[in-house]
């Protein structure tokens, strides 16, 4: 029995220490590694509780699409495209920002003509106003007198 756990255990150490190993000393071994895991019950029923502990604990963050791919050939136009999206969305905020810099302006701008063009017609409709009056007093002048002239020759 001590033959099997000696043989067990170096089965054991060189799975960890490198794969080529296991695999040259796998076919003669065979019959140790059958009989390793009627042995290792009791460990596994203890494993997972502390395996189950350490994954409460340690539970990763998941990661993006871009974080996956990250070390990976495709990971360049994706980080190219996303540049060039969050540049796009920045130039359209930086436009978007101009525009209303632009209208508040104009606004004031137009705002101010406004009043100066109300202005400029209130006094031009006084003007028209005082025209129509000047131009109906003198025709009332006129035909007075033309009433007046018939009178007088008749």
């Amino acid at each position: 029995m001590t033959e099997k756990i000696a043989s067990t255990t170096k089965v054991e150490e060189p799975k960890v220490e490198a794969k080529k190993v296991e695999v040259k000393k796998a076919p003669a071994k065979k019959p140790a590694a059958r009989k390793a895991p009627a042995k290792k019950a009791a460990p596994k029923q203890a494993a997972p509780k502390a395996t189950a502990h350490k994954v409460a604990v340690k539970k990763a963050p998941e990661k993006t699409m871009l974080e996956r791919f990250e070390e990976t050939p495709i990971a360049v136009p994706f980080k190219a495209a996303n540049k060039t999206f969050m540049a796009s969305l920045g130039l359209l905020s930086f436009v978007q920002k101009e525009f209303d810099k632009q209208y508040r302006e104009f606004d004031k701008k137009f705002s101010k003509y406004a009043k100066d063009g109300e202005k400029v017609f209130d006094e031009w409709e006084d003007r028209v106003d005082d025209f129509r009056k000047d131009v109906e007093t003198r025709f009332d002048e006129a035909r007075d007198k033309v009433r007046d002239t018939f009178k007088r020759a008749a």
